[in-house]
């Protein structure tokens, strides 16, 4: 027992490390692990691409998932079942640069460089193109005025639309049963939009609008959806000079229809994990239904996953109807940025996480009860975010030593003078030496407990640590636990006064350090 009491003087304070160490852990793997929204799933790796563009996705013949996208070696397509399990994986051997672009449905297999449009089954040169629109079932593609459909079965193409100059903006989307194309010419009147659809081969106007924007502001990107004879429109601009110097991005949004005209109010994407706004919202897919607006779009808002930075781009999903705020919700929350998110499913999301090594990585997450349990594992990427995380905190949080110098400097200066003036108190070890020491200690920390416990620093603390007066809570609490293992080690080892008190703020010093410390910067 005696032994025990003697080695508390060394194992007590390595045991309050420890004990830090993994309270910190756990809380950071609590955040890294965080799931993007209530009932939907933490993300699952499906793949790594050294591109940033969407990956082709389609659905095979069986219900399995194919997900293609661009490697070192050329293009690789992966099949899986609907649970992630990868059912098979091909290779393709195609020559790839920053402007490759896939698509890979069934045996059909394209590729586009950033002149001509190739079969990738005989690397044979089908056409020469400006634009490459490839879809889930469907492939488009540009040359000069003219848009042509590639039939994929034949191999054949046709001219569906002829527009009107070579600066005319073409958009195409496909829904899970219809495609729509919008083309949009641009005069010193404003923006002149045309909706066409194509089924079958033929192609039918639809209608048009027209829109206008402030004259300090500039289109950055416009999406469109239809159904029927209704649309949903949704436009981004960019303040051409801003008064702080930043980039200033605004959002439009209307739903009419072709009778109509068009009447665009301002929007504002809030952050659901934050009270802030969503800031840079693009890639954006839209879908319209008789309920509004649906967007699936990445964006810079809050995440905990990371060290020291607080926000990042993820991807998200917002329900539009007119006249009322957005439902935002957050469906990716990781600590890359990420990019490019698509609709594999109505309940499953693909992405692309940007890598530093340029090695992105192809993720995925859903709301189906058994993608949330297979991706809640730990993974060891998982564990490595989170150990790095902890032993970030738990480094900067050693700056807190610093700080408390402020707080032993009093009792040090105190030893100080009462050396040099009563030293026959030091001499015959004077217990009241050590108590008003530790008094004018913890005097200190009461009086100076800003500097630690100050509202800016406390800001990212948990709530077991920060609530109404729990500095002075944890100040003399760590306070009688200090005691307490100062007496267990000297019940058995006689200290000077001295001694005892540089060991009391010591451990005091420590504990702080360990629990407030990761939280002070």
């Amino acid at each position: 027992m005696n032994k025990l009491k003697k080695s508390m003087t060394w194992i007590a304070p390595i045991l309050i490390v420890i004990i830090g160490i993994v309270i910190l852990f756990n809380e950071n793997y609590q955040e890294v692990t965080e799931a993007p929204s209530e009932g939907w799933s933490r993300e699952i790796q499906l793949g790594s691409t050294p591109n940033a563009s969407e990956p082709s996705l389609s659905t095979t013949e069986d219900g399995d998932y194919s997900v293609s996208f661009i490697t070192n070696d050329g293009a690789k397509q992966l099949i899986f079942d609907p649970t992630f399990e990868i059912v098979s994986d091909e290779n393709f051997d195609i020559k790839v640069d920053k402007f490759t672009e896939i698509y890979l449905n069934g045996d059909v297999f394209l590729y586009s460089d950033y002149y001509a449009m190739y079969n990738g089954n005989t690397g044979e040169k089908i056409t020469d193109i400006q634009d490459f629109y490839p879809l889930k079932d469907q492939v488009f593609y540009r040359q000069d005025n003219r848009i042509y459909q590639l039939h994929t079965d034949t191999m054949e193409s046709e001219e569906i639309i002829n527009v009107e100059n070579e600066k005319t903006e073409v958009l195409i989307q496909q829904t899970e049963d219809q495609t729509h194309i919008a083309t949009n010419n641009i005069d010193q009147s404003g923006n002149h939009l045309t909706f066409y659809k194509v089924k079958d081969g033929s192609v039918s106007e639809m209608g048009t609008t027209d829109f206008t924007i402030n004259a300090i502001e500039e289109i950055k990107d416009i999406q469109f959806a239809l159904n029927g004879s209704e649309y949903a429109l949704l436009v981004q601009t960019f303040q051409k000079q801003s008064m702080a110097g930043k980039i200033q991005n605004y959002y439009y949004y209307d739903e009419s229809n072709f009778n109509e005209a068009l009447e665009l109010g301002r929007v504002e994407f809030m952050d659901p994990a934050s009270s802030m706004e969503l800031k840079e919202i693009s890639d954006v897919e839209m879908n319209y239904t008789p309920q509004g607006g649906e967007l699936l779009f990445k964006a810079f808002g809050s995440t905990k996953s990371m060290f020291q930075e607080s926000a990042q781009f993820n991807v998200y999903e917002a329900k539009l109807t007119e006249g009322t705020a957005p439902d935002v919700r957050r469906l990716s929350n990781t600590p890359k940025s990420s990019l490019e998110p698509a609709w594999l499913t109505k309940d499953t999301v693909i992405w692309v996480d940007r890598a530093s090594d340029g090695e992105n990585n192809i993720l995925a997450s859903s709301s189906r009860p058994e993608i949330i349990d297979k991706a809640a594992t730990m993974t060891m990427p998982v564990f490595l975010q989170a150990l790095g995380k902890t032993m970030g905190m738990f480094s900067t949080g050693l700056f807190a030593i610093v700080v408390s110098m402020i707080w032993f400097i009093w009792p040090l200066l105190f030893l100080c003078v009462v050396m040099f003036t009563n030293s026959k108190a030091m001499d015959n070890d004077r217990p009241w030496v050590f108590y008003a020491g530790a008094f004018i200690y913890l005097g200190a920390a009461t009086i100076f407990n800003d500097f630690m416990f100050g509202t800016n620093g406390m800001a990212s603390a948990p709530d077991y640590l920060v609530f109404p007066g729990s500095s002075y809570i944890y100040l003399i609490g760590f306070a009688i636990l200090s005691f307490a293992i100062l007496q267990a080690g000297t019940s058995i080892r006689k200290w000077s006064p001295a001694v005892e008190l540089s060991y009391f703020i010591a451990i005091h010093v420590i504990c702080i350090t360990m629990f407030f410390g990761p939280y002070l910067l």
